[in-house]
């Protein structure tokens, strides 16, 4: 479940497969350049949005939109971001025999 009160609240360890998911103390300034990404994302699609189904609305309305719709999706956007982070820079990829693996050293 996604909280704001535990936005940066990241395991060590995948609870399930026990893979690493802090690589580095630096992980999180990594993960923020692709929160920066889904933010600019966000901001660019509800413009286009408003302005192509609401014809050119004013300028109080674009900005309360999208502090809205930030103030909604930041758990999504943050959790995803360090996602795809660990899977970028920190070469972490899905093993689907990873529960035959985790019975062997058990």
């Amino acid at each position: 479940m996604l909280s704001y009160r535990k936005l940066s609240d990241v395991h060590n360890r995948c609870p399930k497969c026990q893979a690493v998911l802090t690589p580095e103390p630096d992980f999180f300034y990594g993960a923020m350049y692709i929160s920066y990404a889904f933010s600019v994302a966000l901001v660019v699609n509800v413009l286009i949005i408003l302005n192509y189904f609401f014809d050119d609305p004013d300028v109080w309305v674009y900005v309360s939109t999208v502090m809205v719709a930030n103030l909604i999706l930041i758990p999504v956007m943050l959790r995803y971001s360090k996602v795809l982070y660990l899977y970028a820079v920190g070469k972490l990829s899905y093993d689907p025999s990873w529960k035959a693996k985790l019975t062997e050293f058990n």
